[in-house]
């Protein structure tokens, strides 16, 4: 069964992190943190670039 945790590391095969945005309604799930990570920054890069710079 595979388990989505908010934030931390990815543990085992079967498991996966999940991210939404406070800004809208944005949502992502990836196999890695590093991944996720990757992926928020982008979205907030190219939808909300003044929080992008804040971060």
């Amino acid at each position: 069964m595979t388990t989505y945790r908010r934030g931390g590391y990815v543990r085992g095969d079967d498991d996966g992190v999940e991210r939404e945005c406070d800004l809208c309604d944005w949502h992502c799930v990836a196999d890695s943190y590093p991944a996720l990570v990757g992926e928020y920054q982008a979205h907030l890069k190219i939808d909300h670039p003044k929080a992008w710079l804040r971060a």
